[in-house]
């Protein structure tokens, strides 16, 4: 059993926390969200819906049921009650049907009604941002960039980096379009550290919830186009749009933003949109800094530009310059890992424009290749060996 104590706000210098004792795996501990002063009087303490997303992969993993001594919104309770945790039970190998005991509340939040989405700068969500700021609906016209650290930051001192990058946000693309920034804290990766990829739906609905008071409706920028829908258990972007639709609450809407798009159709658009062109970052290396134009993220989306005919455009983001000097290096990576969705949309639309791999690239892309598969062959040996241990 997991079980959820009633949530409560703390508030410390600059920071408001809303935090709730847990039970879970024997272990007292305290699970807390939190925020910039600014924003304290929008934490939800009145029911524990941003708990119960937070844990439930945990607890349907561990096969335990969720005891809640607060209240959770009614339509969320149901929701996760007769139709997500059935859904992912049946579907997802290692995920167990729990009960979730809490009693529902039909108390109404007063909302700000603000729109948000999730803010990296890279493709997905600069996408999102273009498609969004300007909505024909004023209640769903784009009004936040959200910034978490729950799980997707690793450094030494997450909490400062989250600081950085709002602060990075503020001063570039949220100045220009007219935005506010929001960045949000949690310590549930501390708690329950389990991979990213396979529980990002859920954290990012979670730290929403915990802001219900603010937030109206929130875009979740797709990664994937809703056609490469699957049950995932190691990446939860693909059944996303399922995902979120089992969230919302008679307070904050939740969308699978895009995800009709391929990104070598988003970069089309991008391409055309002078922001894009001057805060684009999907760099996975430097957070703060330009893009590497080195890393797998930064790779595939120069050949893509490239491959449109518009990587000129991005001068100002990327080192173009570097990518000419080398481009039969940077082919290279793209053909080696052209198995790769995003890797092999890049080859696709050089294709078009009748941009054929030189030799040398070709070359150079078996000797990566290679490589590879070496590193694998020892990553199964390592592993079967430990098996033994």
């Amino acid at each position: 059993m997991i079980s959820i104590g009633k949530p409560y706000i703390t508030h410390e210098n600059t920071e408001f926390r809303l935090c709730a004792p847990i039970q879970i795996d024997g272990r007292a501990e305290t699970l807390y969200f939190y925020v910039d002063e600014k924003y304290g009087n929008y934490l939800v303490d009145d029911r524990a819906d941003a708990f119960v997303v937070a844990l439930l992969t945990t607890a349907m993993k561990n096969g335990a049921d969720i005891v809640c001594e607060a209240p959770v919104s009614r339509r969320l309770l149901y929701q996760l009650r007769h139709y997500l945790i059935p859904i992912l039970a049946a579907n997802l190998p290692g995920y167990h049907k729990i009960s979730l005991h809490a009693e529902p509340t039909d108390e109404k939040l007063l909302c700000d009604g603000a729109v948000a989405t999730g803010w990296t700068g890279g493709v997905d969500s600069m996408y999102t941002l273009m498609r969004t700021i300007h909505a024909e609906e004023p209640s769903h016209r784009l009004t936040h960039l959200m910034i978490a650290n729950n799980g997707a930051l690793e450094s030494g001192d997450n909490a400062g980096l989250l600081q950085k990058l709002v602060q990075k946000a503020e001063q570039g693309v949220a100045k220009e379009m007219g935005l506010s920034v929001i960045g949000i804290g949690s310590n549930i990766q501390d708690l329950v550290s389990e991979p990213f990829l396979a529980v990002v739906a859920y954290r990012q609905a979670a730290v929403i919830l915990a802001l219900q008071k603010l937030f109206g409706v929130y875009y979740s920028s797709a990664t994937y186009e809703f056609s490469r829908f699957a049950f995932d258990v190691n990446n939860c972007s693909y059944f996303e749009f399922m995902l979120l639709d089992h969230f919302r609450t008679d307070c904050t809407t939740f969308y699978s933003a895009y995800g009709a798009y391929s990104r070598a159709q988003k970069l089309k658009e991008l391409s055309a949109y002078p922001p894009a062109q001057r805060y684009l970052h999907p760099c996975i290396k430097s957070s703060l800094e330009k893009n590497c134009g080195k890393c797998g993220k930064c790779v595939r989306t120069m050949a893509a530009l490239y491959g449109l005919g518009t990587l000129e455009r991005f001068a100002d983001v990327f080192d173009v310059d570097e990518f000419y000097r080398n481009k039969d290096r940077y082919i290279a990576d793209v053909l080696a890992h052209k198995e790769s969705q995003h890797y092999g949309e890049a080859l696709v639309l050089m294709k078009r424009r009748g941009i054929e791999p030189s030799p040398e690239a070709v070359r150079m892309a078996k000797v990566i290749r290679s490589a590879k598969a070496v590193v694998e062959k020892n990553k199964d040996y390592l592993s079967e060996k430990l098996q033994k241990r």
